[in-house]
């Protein structure tokens, strides 16, 4: 048994299934998804098309040598492997610049800085500009780094603070020779990620964004997952529903959200939203499945226009 995330959000847009189908289809072009050391080692392969932006998460117990063999793996395998960098985890500048000649090593060139989810600092390194302003991503070749988006806030830093913290980024962006965008955590809200791109963009955004969303999982597993990465809204509105126990081993699929962003984004043509990036809680494997079907389009809108099921 599925539910959509439109079940559990009340979508109630309606629009025509041919345009919807396009925009929906448009949006996932070029997707990315996210995976760990640990779930790359107990894959055989990789189960992706050649060239997928694999974001490779480095979590506060992690090894280096681990994100640096999964990348070097990546590349091999034809994936464009983006390594978390997280300041606040990093214990020295040497430590830093250790890693980032590692990765540029094995044939990395992108990269994703955050600050990190640490309750204590580690190093030298506050924060995600902290290490962007160390200048070792212009020397050691990267093409392409992403800092973080936050739709919903953050638990770390004030609403102030993620203003002008994302301000100086676009500053930064603008000499920095690189490409630059914006990855976000993952949300339930559409709509609430549309009024945060637009106001982001109306303050002085020009940075390109890429928006996180699960791919299919259980209720249960979602709430796990919001819980530990701080995702208070949704948090919140996943444990309302989550009292039901059949709720809880149900499975749940993103096909209202993305209906929902896509429609949103349709109605205005001056949005920087560059593509969908999947946090693969229900399955790595399930979550490429997904992504890739609805890329290629292998999907029927229902009826009322709130969303769609894959086709075989």
């Amino acid at each position: 048994m599925a539910v959509a995330f439109r079940d559990l959000f009340g979508r109630r847009d309606t629009a025509g299934g041919a345009a919807i189908a396009a925009q929906v289809t448009g949006l996932a072009q070029g997707w990315s998804i996210e995976i760990t050391a640990r779930q790359a080692a107990k894959l055989e392969r990789l189960p992706l098309p050649r060239g997928t932006r694999v974001n490779i998460a480095y979590l506060p117990d992690e090894e280096p040598s681990a994100i640096l063999q999964t990348a070097a793996r990546l590349v091999f395998e034809g994936m464009v492997p983006v390594p978390h960098v997280p300041a606040r985890t990093l214990p020295s500048a040497t430590a830093l610049s250790t890693y980032l000649h590692g990765l540029a090593a094995v044939g990395v060139r992108e990269a994703l800085v955050i600050g990190g989810g640490v309750a204590d600092q580690q190093g030298p390194f506050a924060s995600s500009m902290d290490v962007l302003k160390t200048g070792l991503f212009g020397e050691l070749g990267f093409s392409r780094v992403a800092v973080a988006g936050h739709p919903e806030g953050s638990p770390d830093i004030s609403a102030q603070g993620l203003a002008a913290a994302l301000a100086e980024k676009n500053e930064w962006a603008r000499t920095a020779g690189l490409e630059v965008e914006l990855m976000t955590q993952f949300c339930f809200d559409a709509g609430k990620v549309a009024r945060w791109e637009q106001a982001i963009r109306t303050a002085g955004n020009r940075l390109p964004i890429r928006v996180g969303l699960p791919g299919p999982a259980s209720i249960k597993s979602l709430l796990r997952y919001a819980q530990m990465c701080g995702v208070g809204n949704s948090l919140s509105f996943l444990s309302k529903r989550g009292g039901n126990v059949l709720q809880l081993v149900t499975a749940t699929e993103p096909d209202g959200f993305i209906v929902d962003l896509a429609r949103n984004l349709g109605n205005d043509p001056g949005h920087l939203v560059a593509g969908l990036h999947f946090y693969p809680f229900g399955g790595f494997e399930k979550t490429v499945n997904y992504a890739g079907a609805v890329a290629a389009g292998r999907f029927a809108v229902e009826g009322d226009g709130q969303g769609f099921s894959l086709t075989a």
